[in-house]
């Protein structure tokens, strides 16, 4: 059985300028899951993301649509929104959804982002901890 990672913005990032977590996507012990909130975050940085890679924006695109992610909209985790809302939207209003997305599937959170540290009943991995 596959683990079912949850996937944070930045590691989206690292995998399409080619760092570590691009190997990571195609590791086949995991399953990951991401929110559509967090994708239309990645694709706001586009331009610097191809800007950076020496690549063109559709490249980032094709590249970013052939990650294997599944996206969740916010009515699969609805429920839980609330919840993330009152554990972390003080801190970081974006990172809602994702938590929600945690709380709701019980997967662990893939990130390099600090706010989540103190986040209790959650699971976290960082990029060095897939390697």
């Amino acid at each position: 059985m596959k683990i079912t990672i949850a996937v944070d913005a930045q590691p989206f990032f690292s995998a399409l300028l080619g760092g570590a977590a691009r190997k990571i996507f195609f590791d086949p012990r995991f399953k990951f899951i991401t929110t559509d909130f967090t994708l239309s975050e990645v694709k706001k940085y586009v331009h610097f993301i191809a800007e950076k890679s020496g690549k063109q924006e559709k490249d980032i695109l094709q590249a970013l649509k052939l990650l294997p992610a599944i996206s969740y909209q916010q009515q699969h985790y609805q429920q839980k929104r609330l919840t993330a809302e009152q554990l972390i939207g003080g801190r970081d209003p974006k990172d809602v959804d994702i938590l929600a997305l945690v709380l709701t599937t019980q997967a662990i959170l893939w990130t390099e982002d600090k706010d989540f540290d103190e986040i209790p009943g959650i699971l976290l991995v960082h990029t060095r901890d897939l390697l």
